[in-house]
């Protein structure tokens, strides 16, 4: 019940920010979080300080997303690496991570690349055909082969790495961002970089700088961070960009 407390008590500080920033009550956006499960980052996985991280953007997804719940997918590197966990919300966020992704999901311990999961969030949430259905069956009697087309939903996407990307996929990762820009999708995607090492994070630096709805935000110490205030959460958080891009 504290818990549940705190996270109502966060929503509200987040709606004050979001008004103070001259964002109205009634913007909304679908939100994914996107959480790297490279061998790096399993530390911070399995001693909870990235549960603590959804914990504290729980309140995100209470005050923007219609449904007061945010997806989850994790990516290691690869396509089969990408994986929908699932929903959380503020009655099951807690150790979420731990519950639910550590040594549980595909990818687990692998290496890193941005472009798979990105562009299934883009699928996920209707700027992207979903790839054609089916299995052996499907396949034999010639059925389920048709994309399918989710409806278009306003959406934000958090995405959080401790890795630079595998240089290999700097080119793909850039051509769905472009073609994203290209179609107006409706999508922010806001990169969080956490990592205390020698990590430049260059190349999110580069695609912030570069696509109108991309910003990034650097971590040097995510145990410190997990535990910020609200207001200074936010702060770091809420970027002119961002803010800009929910008052569009």
């Amino acid at each position: 019940m504290t818990l549940q407390l705190d996270l109502q008590k966060s929503a509200r500080t987040l709606r004050v920010s979001l008004e103070k920033a001259g964002v109205a009550a009634d913007v909304k956006a679908e939100l994914i979080f996107d959480m790297d499960v490279s061998g790096s980052f399993e530390h911070e996985h399995e001693e909870g300080t990235t549960s603590r991280l959804i914990e504290r953007l729980v309140p995100f997804g209470m005050e923007l997303d219609p449904d007061g719940r945010m997806d989850v997918f994790t990516f290691s590197d690869g396509k089969r690496s990408v994986h929908h966990v699932g929903t959380v919300a503020p009655d099951d966020c807690r150790g979420y991570i731990v519950r639910n992704v550590v040594k549980r999901v595909p990818g687990w311990n692998g290496g890193t690349t941005y472009s798979y999961v990105l562009e299934r969030n883009l699928q996920h949430f209707g700027w992207l055909p979903a790839e054609a259905g089916g299995g052996f069956l499907s396949r034999f009697f010639g059925v389920g082969q048709e994309p399918e087309f989710r409806t278009k939903k306003r959406s934000i996407v958090i995405f959080v790495t401790d890795g630079e990307n595998d240089p290999s996929d700097h080119g793909r990762t850039i051509q769905i961002l472009e073609e994203s820009e290209r179609r107006g999708d409706q999508v922010y995607f806001l990169f969080v970089g956490a990592c205390e090492h020698d990590v430049d994070f260059g190349f999110l630096r580069h695609i912030a700088a570069r696509f109108r709805n991309t910003g990034v935000v650097i971590i040097r110490d995510l145990d410190a961070f997990v535990e910020l205030s609200d207001e200074q959460l936010n702060t770091q958080l809420l970027g002119s960009e961002l803010l800009d891009w929910l008052k569009s």
